[in-house]
């Protein structure tokens, strides 16, 4: 059996990173994939030739992308497969697909609605969508019930598939070490990092608000960005204002977040809207103690309570820098917290999980209990 897999972005942020995950499981299915992306593939044909997945890229042209239209029904149609999964909302590309796999084509979304596009735009996405597709997965309920909220027929064919995540073993002490020494960080001392866009809906001038107040009662606290974006001029103008920059290290853009993650005590996370955000999952999956605020978005659905990680529905400066604080002079907590993260993680769903619904919501069933193989 085999799938496309129609993606609208190639940026490498945690929509490309929940497909990778994805491809990942389904190979082991005995299933095989093809990557089409709607624009050219960037940097995300490194990771797909690492994994030895086929791939074409299209362009994007004209508005909408509608002169693009036709070359890429030519490339979908070109090639030989049972189904497709749609990765993100896109009016074109759902054109595009004419009557390609009719019976066994699904859309994934991955990412919020308000304050993205107008709501009668995301109505006539989705009023084009639930004629096209036999279903629409949603990474987080809270973007499910967005959507239906926008556009009540959909409620017919949407399902929620939590994001793809693993939940890891904990770090040994070398590891950290380690870790901590490509960045050039003493090995004792106590690191708060984010990672991720440099983007204004994820709210990095929140961290470096903390990171001044929390310097202000603890000056040997140092703090990491690993990532790269529009606003990171602004932001280290920011950080200058607050005479805080020479406690940030800008470690750019990271291809591999192990090492990151290995080597903070504290995750730092503020957004604005995040569908599913994917670096809080990733530090609960590696037990690193969470600190989060977020205005709206899925988060809420993982993390129950404060015994799992911290998150509050507001930017507020204080109460962030005071559970920082609380938790860098407490490593009994941060280690209970970090164990919790990942308990949480575990039940949360597995990528194999992830990847059986997917393939089930396209029309697959599987020969075996173990989903080593599939048929229509």
């Amino acid at each position: 059996m085999k799938i496309i897999i129609l993606i609208q972005c190639t940026n490498l942020g945690g929509m490309e990173h929940n497909m990778l995950l994805l491809i990942d499981e389904i190979k082991k299915m005995n299933v095989e994939v093809e990557v089409v992306s709607i624009n050219p593939m960037g940097k995300l044909s490194d990771l797909l030739e690492a994994r030895g997945i086929p791939y074409e890229g299209s362009s994007y042209w004209g508005p909408w992308g509608f002169f693009s239209i036709f070359k890429l029904h030519g490339i979908l149609a070109s090639k030989n497969a049972d189904g497709l999964l749609m990765i993100g909302h896109n009016l074109m590309g759902e054109l595009a697909l004419g009557k390609l796999w009719k019976k066994h084509r699904v859309l994934s979304i991955h990412f919020h609605h308000k304050g993205v596009k107008n709501p009668l735009i995301w109505r006539l996405i989705y009023w084009v969508a639930a004629l096209k597709f036999r279903a629409i997965v949603f990474v987080s309920e809270y973007i499910m019930i967005e959507a239906i909220s926008i556009a009540p027929f959909l409620e017919r064919v949407s399902t929620m598939v939590s994001t793809p995540v693993h939940a890891h073993p904990p770090f040994s002490k070398e590891e950290r070490i380690e870790a901590r020494r490509s960045f050039g960080i003493p090995d004792n001392t106590l690191v708060v990092g984010n990672a991720g866009w440099l983007i204004t809906r994820k709210r990095w001038d929140v961290f470096l608000d903390v990171a001044a107040e929390v310097l202000k009662r603890d000056p040997k606290i140092k703090f990491i960005i690993a990532g790269d974006g529009p606003e990171r001029s602004a932001l280290e103008q920011q950080a200058r204002k607050l005479g805080i920059f020479d406690s940030i290290m800008w470690i750019g853009w990271q291809t591999k977040l192990l090492p990151f993650y290995q080597a903070i005590d504290i995750l730092l996370f503020s957004s604005d809207w995040d569908a599913q955000a994917r670096t809080p999952l990733e530090a609960m999956s590696y037990g690193v103690p969470l600190v989060s605020s977020i205005l709206s978005g899925g988060t809420r659905e993982v993390i129950l309570d404060d015994s799992m990680g911290y998150l509050i529905d507001r930017h507020d400066i204080h109460k962030l820098s005071d559970i920082i604080l609380k938790l860098s002079s407490d490593s009994q907590l941060r280690e209970v917290v970090g164990e919790n993260e990942r308990k949480r993680i575990v039940e949360y769903g597995s990528p194999k999980t992830h990847a059986v619904k997917v393939l089930a919501s396209m029309g697959f069933t599987p020969t075996d209990e173990k989903c080593t193989s599939w048929c229509l």
